[in-house]
């Protein structure tokens, strides 16, 4: 029996060797082995099939020098380990060596039914056709056309990206017929939003930019060019485009409330001043005593000397003296002199004074001084003194006698 199967192999190889071709079960073989069933349909239960190598894992492990292609069954990975050219033996199945290792043979990973891993990275090429994944009427896409590149969501209700960094998360999304929004939640600690490089930052709204940022930090409301930290253009003449709606005062009036800037910076409601009041000092009187005046030395005018009190702090003072002054005499030398009147303040002479000269005896003539002083705090004393300041021919020394016919005093400050 033994020496007939032989014959029959050695018949086969021979064949094969002529023909370089064998059929099993066929007399045309299409390939070099070529196995058609005994019993291709039917419901006969004998067994038709190929019955390769069954070995264990660390029987796969322990082969040296397998040619590529070798096909094997594994039937236990009881023994021996993950690694070497057995790296790939996970699970029990049919394997084939590629050179290298144990590769696991079977059908390829349906993405549809079945979860699976990449190796490597893989590229697919769109043909400008984009990718959907459609659920109903909900869509998300990956488009890849001419020069575009977008990720689409489409909704009924929401469209929506959600990108997570541990557990740090930022929602993009738009409602139907509602609010679109981007927030940043969970441990993350800023929201920045800009650019990173020179260009600048803008925000639109129906269409238009409204509010830039430059990239030297300049912002502009209404305009794209401001030249300061802070511009705002309102777009309507002698409208400033700025309301502070939450800033009052402790004491509003009804035409509106300064604004002002405290010492961190914060801008701030100032109260308006109280209104201004004038105080007034008042004397006019048409008498007053002779008195003689002469170039050595100044006489006061009787009647001018008025005493003012002014408040803490100080106060700028309007002075207004009007004097009429009579001419009694005719002096020796019977010269047309110039006499000045000066004002003084608490005996001191000013800068303010007025010159006017004799016509004749017995003539008349006035003097108007008006003038501003700061004062200080305190009591103070105003008068007007009379010189003669030429002589003209008047005999030096010798007296002019005059009389107030007329004069008038009015002193006032602003509270």
């Amino acid at each position: 029996m033994t020496r007939f199967q032989l014959s029959i192999i050695f018949l086969l190889a021979a064949i094969s060797h002529a023909i370089a071709q064998t059929g099993f079960n066929n007399d045309t073989p299409l390939s070099t082995l070529d196995i058609t069933a005994k019993n291709p349909t039917g419901t006969t239960t004998n067994v038709d099939g190929l019955l390769v190598p069954r070995v264990d894992r660390q029987r796969a492990q322990s082969m040296d020098l397998v040619p590529i292609s070798t096909l094997i069954y594994v039937n236990s990975i009881a023994t021996g380990t993950l690694a070497g050219t057995a790296a790939n033996i996970d699970a029990t199945g049919y394997y084939y060596f590629n050179g290298t290792a144990w590769t696991k043979a079977g059908a390829p990973v349906n993405i549809y039914n079945s979860d699976g891993a990449l190796a490597e990275q893989r590229t697919i090429t769109t043909n400008g056709n984009p990718l959907l994944f459609l659920n109903e009427a909900t869509l998300v896409g990956l488009v890849t056309s001419g020069g575009l590149g977008a990720v689409a969501t489409t909704a009924t209700e929401r469209g929506a990206v959600t990108l997570r960094g541990g557990t740090a998360n930022l929602d993009m999304y738009t409602d139907d017929a509602s609010e679109t929004q981007i927030n940043s939640y969970g441990s993350s600690t800023r929201f920045s939003l800009g650019t990173n490089n020179a260009g600048s930052l803008a925000l639109k709204a129906n269409g238009t930019e409204k509010i830039t940022i430059l990239s030297n930090g300049n912002v502009g409301v209404g305009t794209a060019t401001p030249n300061t930290k802070l511009e705002i253009a309102s777009g309507t003449a002698n409208v400033s485009g700025i309301k502070f709606t939450n800033l009052t005062s402790a004491s509003p009036i009804g035409t509106g409330q300064s604004i002002g800037v405290d010492a961190t910076g914060n801008i701030i409601t100032v109260a308006n001043p109280t209104a201004a009041n004038i105080s007034t000092a008042t004397v006019n009187s048409t008498t007053g005593a002779d008195y003689n005046v002469n170039d050595l030395t100044a006489t006061v005018v009787t009647g001018t000397p008025q005493s003012v009190t002014i408040p803490a702090g100080g106060k700028a003072l309007f002075i207004n003296f009007m004097l009429g002054i009579d001419y009694l005499g005719s002096p020796a030398g019977s010269g047309q002199a110039t006499y000045e009147a000066r004002l003084y303040i608490d005996g001191v002479a000013t800068d303010c004074y007025l010159r006017t000269q004799e016509s004749s005896a017995g003539t008349n003539t006035q003097f108007t001084i008006n003038t501003v002083k700061f004062l200080t705090e305190g009591n103070h004393t105003l008068d007007v003194r009379m010189i003669r300041a030429v002589n003209n021919g008047t005999t030096s020394g010798v007296n002019m006698p005059c009389r107030p016919i007329s004069m008038s005093f009015n002193a006032s400050y602003i509270n």
